[in-house]
């Protein structure tokens, strides 16, 4: 079965790529931003990504009276970032500044 947020998430996404010329790096970030943000939305369920933007920020909302899971579900993203971050760095890879930062996260 479809997940719809999910696919209706990576439409948007994939129109917006389409608007906007990426570079390879940039897209491969990009990536990484939303494959971190929806492994915490699996595991957070009463909250929802619905953007990501290209410095990794996210735009999110949380279901009817259920933002106690707001901080735990930042911290499973900038964790997941810094996985990441460290995952590029045991590679011997460059490491993406932006997953370095800390990235705003904003609940509507």
């Amino acid at each position: 079965m479809i997940d719809v947020r999910r696919w209706v998430v990576a439409m948007a996404l994939f129109l917006a790529g389409c608007a906007t010329a990426l570079t390879p790096e940039q897209k491969i970030l990009h990536a990484v931003f939303v494959d971190v943000a929806h492994g915490c939305q699996s595991r957070y369920h009463t909250i929802h990504v619905d953007q990501v933007d290209l410095e990794g920020g996210l735009k999110i909302h949380a279901d009817a009276d259920s933002r106690s899971e707001y901080r735990a579900f930042v911290n499973c993203y900038v964790e997941g970032l810094k996985a990441r971050a460290e995952a590029h760095r045991h590679a011997g890879q460059e490491v993406p500044e932006a997953l370095l930062r800390t990235p705003d996260v904003e609940l509507d």
